[in-house]
C-alpha cells in the first residue's frame, strides 16, 4: 500500500454517494441534519477502538466466517478478510470517510436546485444531470476531501500495521520501522520525502480547482 491515493476511490465513491443521498434525496432540513450527526457516530468513539472492532468480525473464527459457513455460502473460512489490504482499506474507510463527506455535502448543499430542474426541463437525464451540473459544482468538495484523506492516511502507520497483520508497507510504516531502530536520519530522509509527496499531491488537486470559494 503507497499510501492515502490507494483507497482514495473507495472514500470518494462512499462520501460522494452519502453526500449526494443526504442532499438530493432526503428533503427535510432536520433528516438531513440527523444523518450528518449519524455520520459521527464512529468518532465517538477513538480511532485504536474503533479499528480493534473489526478484528472479532473479520477474523478466521469471526462473526463473519462464522456467518458465511452456517449458511453454507463457504466450506472453508476465509483467511483474506483479516490482516490483509482488503481489512486495511475497510478500516481505513470506516475511520475516515466523514472527512470525505463533510466538504462533499457542503459543496452539494450550496448547489442552485433550479439549475437541476432546468436540466431535467430540458430533457436531461439523471447521469447527465450528474455528470454535467452536480460533479462540477461539487469539484471544490472533492478536492478538499480528498486533501483532508489523503493527508491523513499517508501519515497512519497504526491502522495499516493492526489491520494489514504487519505485512503491508506504508510510507508512515517504514518511518516508524525507522525510528524504532534508532535510524534517525534515515527517518527524517524519509519523512522528508513523503512530506514532498504530500505537497506536491496537494499542489496538483488544488491547480483543478479554486478551493478558496469553499473555505
Amino acid at each position: 500500500m503507497a499510501g492515502g491515493a490507494y483507497p482514495l476511490i473507495d472514500f470518494l465513491t462512499i462520501g460522494f454517494t452519502i453526500s449526494y443521498y443526504i442532499t438530493f434525496e432526503i428533503r427535510s432540513t432536520t433528516m438531513r441534519i440527523v444523518l450528518a450527526l449519524v455520520c459521527t457516530i464512529p468518532f465517538w468513539t477513538s480511532n485504536v477502538i474503533r479499528m480493534i472492532a473489526w478484528i472479532p468480525l473479520l477474523g478466521r473464527n469471526g462473526l463473519v466466517n462464522q456467518g458465511l459457513l452456517h449458511t453454507g455460502l463457504i466450506q472453508h473460512p476465509l483467511e483474506w478478510l483479516l490482516f490483509s489490504e482488503f481489512s486495511v482499506v475497510l478500516a481505513l474507510v470506516h475511520l475516515f470517510t466523514f472527512f470525505m463527506v463533510v466538504p462533499i455535502f457542503n459543496s452539494m448543499i450550496r448547489i442552485d436546485k433550479r439549475l437541476i430542474e432546468a436540466a431535467y426541463d430540458a430533457g436531461a437525464t439523471g447521469w447527465q444531470t450528474l455528470v454535467n451540473i452536480i460533479i462540477p459544482l461539487a469539484k471544490p468538495g472533492i478536492v478538499i476531501g480528498s486533501i483532508f484523506v489523503i493527508t491523513i492516511v499517508m501519515g497512519d502507520f497504526v491502522t495499516i500495521g493492526v489491520m494489514g497483520g504487519q505485512q503491508i508497507a506504508s510510507a508512515g510504516k517504514i518511518i516508524d520501522a525507522r525510528l524504532n531502530a534508532l535510524q534517525f536520519p534515515a527517518a527524517a530522509a524519509n519523512a522528508v520525502i513523503l512530506l514532498g509527496i504530500t505537497i506536491l499531491i496537494i499542489s496538483a488537486l488544488t491547480r483543478v480547482v479554486d478551493i478558496r470559494k469553499e473555505l
